[in-house]
C-alpha cells in the first residue's frame, strides 16, 4: 500500500511503502469479468411446495396456455382472477399432484409484471397452502383498492 507522510526535519512528503496484507487484499480483489458479469444469486421462493407422490410429472404447455393472467393493474379484479384460476386448475389432473399442489405450482405462471414482483417480495416459505396464497393475494388487492 502506498502512503505519504511528511518528514518533520525537511517538511517534504515521503512515500512509505508497506507490504500488502495478503489475506485482506486477496479477499477484496474482484476480477473484471465479475464486475461486468456479476454472479446471479437465486433467492428461495415464498411458496413452499408440498412434496409430490412421485418425481415423474410434467407441467405441459397446454395447461399453461389456459391459465388466466393477472398483472396487478388497478382495474383488474383479484377475486375474479382467483375464481377463474381455480376453475381452470380443477380441470387439470396430474396423478402425482393434489389439487392444492397444482394450484400452487401453476400460480407462478399466471402472475405477470407487478403481481410477479409482489410475489417475489414475500418472505421465503411463507405460503404453504392455496388458502394461504389466496388470503395474502386478496389482502394485497384490498390494500390497493383502499389506497385509491
Amino acid at each position: 500500500m502506498l502512503a505519504w507522510s511528511r518528514d518533520p526535519a525537511t517538511s517534504r512528503l515521503t512515500r512509505n511503502i508497506s507490504p500488502p496484507k495478503p489475506d485482506l487484499e486477496m479477499a477484496q480483489t474482484i476480477s473484471l469479468q465479475d464486475w461486468f458479469y456479476p454472479i446471479r444469486i437465486s433467492f428461495p421462493s415464498c411458496i413452499q411446495l408440498p412434496k409430490a407422490d412421485g418425481d415423474k410429472f410434467e407441467l405441459k404447455a397446454q395447461f399453461l396456455n389456459t391459465l388466466p393472467k393477472y398483472q396487478g393493474l388497478e382495474f383488474e379484479d383479484a377475486y375474479f382472477f382467483i375464481r377463474e384460476f381455480e376453475e381452470v386448475c380443477v380441470m387439470m389432473k396430474i396423478p402425482q399432484l393434489g389439487d392444492d399442489t397444482i394450484k400452487l405450482r401453476f400460480v407462478l405462471f399466471a402472475l405477470k409484471d407487478l403481481a410477479n414482483k409482489w410475489l417475489y417480495s414475500l418472505v421465503e416459505s411463507s405460503i404453504t397452502t392455496w388458502n394461504d396464497f389466496a388470503k395474502v393475494f386478496l389482502r394485497l388487492n384490498l390494500m390497493v383498492l383502499l389506497e385509491d
